[in-house]
């Protein structure tokens, strides 16, 4: 055997063991001191990778399990304000104020709106404008100034109800019903805000405004406090005056007072408004047409809501 054949049998023989680089060196050879070394710092080096690796174990199992939230909180209304004559209201808190007004309804919607809100400033508000913007926003125009958030809140929900509510420009003999829900819509949202600002208001020095949520609610209840009169009679005692114009503030009021309760109870009938002026423009001629075919496009879940309301109004669906 010559040289060569002999260093080539005196070759390292490794032999694996437990775990990756632990190795046995056999033999003899030119570089028998340099590899011994090499792998002594791999071995040195996968003791640390294990070491380092049940480190990592115990730290994921010490860690406590988060369930994911199966929906995120959203106001399902994609809000923009315009700057204007806000008076010492920052458009940041406007948007704050609109956002937690329409959060009063989202809990109970399946699906928000599609087109988003331009919120503007204007003295012939307020008023929800048949024309879209340029980006197909619903124009919501609001007259209120001076931080007066509870005359803001009152303010959009009843032009957001109008946007629930499918508002269309068409003649409508019972646009006074959705300009009454709208009502409706800005009482409920003025009471709910006036409890969840207590304790969750958008910064927390406005929790004291939930006094004044509250307050602007109560005087608008109140204002028909003594009226004992049933929604039918209501409504049977001034159908002609709601048929000539839909904003008697004065009428649209006292029904909406009738009306409160109802959503109050069954909150979820806000997704029923969802399914109203989605129909011919003929249903519009009657009253019992109007709610007939509100109820025949809503589905079984929401039915009960609307013959109950229908029920008030001495209507059998």
């Amino acid at each position: 055997m010559n040289d060569r054949s002999r260093w080539a049998f005196g070759m390292i023989l490794l032999v694996l063991t437990t775990g990756p680089f632990q190795v046995r060196v056999f033999g003899q050879g030119p570089n028998d001191d340099s590899m011994k070394t090499r792998i002594l710092e791999l071995e040195a080096e996968n003791a640390a990778l294990r070491e380092l690796l049940g480190e990592i174990r115990a730290l994921v199992a010490s860690t406590p399990k988060v369930d994911k939230p199966t929906t995120q909180p959203s106001t399902r209304f994609r809000l923009f304000v315009e700057s204007g004559e806000w008076g010492s209201s920052s458009v940041a808190d406007i948007k704050k104020v609109c956002e937690s007004a329409a959060m009063m309804f989202t809990p109970h919607l399946k699906s928000g709106v599609s087109a988003p809100l331009l919120i503007q400033n204007d003295g012939s508000g307020p008023i929800t404008l048949y024309r879209r913007g340029g980006n197909n926003e619903h124009i919501v125009r609001l007259d209120t100034k001076n931080r007066a958030w509870a005359q803001l809140a009152f303010q959009f929900s009843h032009e957001l109800c109008h946007v629930m509510c499918n508002y269309r420009d068409v003649v409508n003999q019972q646009l006074w019903f959705e300009e009454t829900l709208c009502e409706v819509a800005s009482l409920f949202a003025l009471r709910q805000m006036g409890e969840a600002w207590k304790t969750d208001a958008p910064y927390s020095n406005w929790k004291s405004y939930s006094v004044a949520l509250n307050d602007y609610a109560a005087q608008r209840l109140n204002a028909q406090h003594s009226d004992t009169a049933t929604l039918e009679e209501v409504y049977r005692d001034n159908l002609s005056q709601l048929q000539a114009t839909a904003t008697n503030r004065d009428v649209n009021n006292k029904l909406a007072r009738k009306l409160l309760p109802i959503f109050e109870k069954r909150p979820s009938a806000w997704e029923a408004v969802r399914y109203l002026n989605r129909g011919p423009a003929k249903e519009n001629l009657t009253f019992e047409g109007y709610l007939r075919g509100w109820h025949s496009r809503l589905p079984e879940t929401q039915k009960e809501a609307v013959e109950e309301i229908a029920a008030g109004f001495g209507v059998v669906l």
